[in-house]
């Protein structure tokens, strides 16, 4: 989801350091559990991150979605885990969401489902949206492992699991909403090419006038269906240097040039189905 605290967050310089300890950890969760006494929250540990939660079903949550997505995403993507300690707090409902986003982290937000602060170590979510959360996981782990991804390959990976499934024990997303304004705007011939995408700085890419997160999706699922992700990105993280956009690593795993490239995308994304 677009939130300014996720663009702040790749504008400062990251400074490496060792992920938390489970001593670490026992002591924030402990230190919560003091501040938050008699409020009714959930406080456990789920390594990397301290989970807090007003949710019913805040610990099925942590055990089960958080843990399930963060296992997959570290074996696909990941060799590191995020280097910082994390909290992780998931709200019943928007309401409490809100409230909850003012009251700890003095933030109005932007959305009604969820965001990751890196400035407050936190993913901030409504807990009716687990898939917000699939999403949101991405950005800390792109800041420990690829530092200098582009906006456009954080937020197209990031959106790609919003709708999460596994494929033979591999995390895969789903074609979701986002779909249709995609198709709307290749209609209308609105959307720019991959080109323009891809060269995009960080506020362009979230302050721009088309659907660039739905255009970096669907240039990612294409990858994903057609078995070139993981090849992309391992290109792409190796190279990003000499190539901070992408475009080399991507014409080279596509094997051709995005000019010939871009209309046979169109055409697939137009034949997708929801």
């Amino acid at each position: 989801m677009k939130t300014t605290l996720v663009v702040l967050g790749f504008l400062v310089s990251h400074a490496a350091f060792a992920e938390p300890t489970q001593q670490q950890l026992d002591d924030r969760a402990k230190e919560l559990e003091t501040k938050l006494a008699g409020r009714g929250f959930t406080i456990l540990v789920e390594p990397p991150f301290v989970v807090v939660g007003d949710a019913a079903n805040t610990k099925k949550i942590a055990t089960g979605f958080l843990r399930d997505k963060r296992t997959l995403l570290e074996k696909d993507f990941f060799a590191k885990r995020p280097d910082k300690l994390l909290e992780v707090w998931l709200f019943k409902n928007e309401k409490d969401f809100r409230k909850g986003a003012h009251e700890f982290f003095k933030d109005p937000p932007d959305t009604p489902f969820g965001y990751y602060s890196p400035d407050e170590n936190a993913l901030v979510m409504n807990a009716n949206g687990l898939g917000t959360l699939s999403h949101e996981l991405v950005h800390p782990y792109m800041e420990a492992n690829f530092p200098g991804v582009p906006a456009w390959f954080n937020e197209g990976l990031a959106s790609l699991f919003e709708y999460p499934s596994e494929r033979k024990g591999h995390i895969i997303g789903l074609v979701n909403w986002r779909l249709p304004g995609l198709k709307a705007e290749i209609r209308h011939d609105t959307l720019p090419p991959l080109t323009k995408l891809l060269a995009t700085t960080t506020d362009e890419f979230y302050d721009a006038q088309w659907d660039a997160y739905a255009q970096a999706r669907y240039l990612v699922y294409y990858l994903q269906e057609h078995d070139l992700l993981h090849a992309f990105f391992e290109k792409f993280q190796a190279g990003v240097s000499d190539d901070p956009t992408g475009k080399a690593a991507l014409e080279s795993v596509l094997g051709e040039d995005l000019a010939t490239f871009e209309p046979k995308w169109r055409k697939w994304v137009m034949a997708l189905r929801q």
